[in-house]
């Protein structure tokens, strides 16, 4: 629901939606190896959601927009490692696109995003769908 700045209902406005996928909440941990002047430097930190196109987390230490990083997700019986491009990134949080998966980190993300699938109803049910299904409003 919108409110405009009268503070009074208005029209839902469009939502112009980037993302080509869907993105599923999800709390694991990943690694993030970055390509410093240095050498190479591992960081840790947690997802907050993930598609199959791409993922954000929460990471000690902000990468750069623009980096190329190896993100390494410990999914379900094995560990995954992908390349990704940073896309947006703050103190708060950083959003990766990842390059093209090779087959086993394609079917690695499939299977978690099946998984988070089957639990997205009970973490997040729909107010309105117990009255929808009963015909009561």
């Amino acid at each position: 629901m919108y409110v405009d700045s009268r503070g009074t209902l208005a029209r839902s406005r469009t939502y112009n939606l980037r993302r080509g996928e869907p993105r599923y909440v999800s709390s694991v941990p990943v690694a993030l190896q970055r390509f410093l002047r240095f050498g190479p430097f591992l960081t840790r930190g947690v997802s907050l959601d993930v598609s199959v196109r791409g993922m954000s987390a929460l990471v000690c230490g902000a990468p750069r927009v623009g980096e190329t990083v190896v993100i390494s997700l410990p999914l379900l019986h094995n560990p995954v490692e992908m390349l990704a491009t940073v896309r947006h990134s703050t103190d708060a949080k950083s959003g990766f696109e990842f390059y093209p998966l090779s087959p086993m980190a394609q079917q690695g993300i499939q299977a978690w995003i099946r998984e988070l699938e089957k639990h997205e109803e009970s973490l997040f049910p729909y107010p309105n769908l117990a009255a929808a299904k009963t015909g009561s409003g």
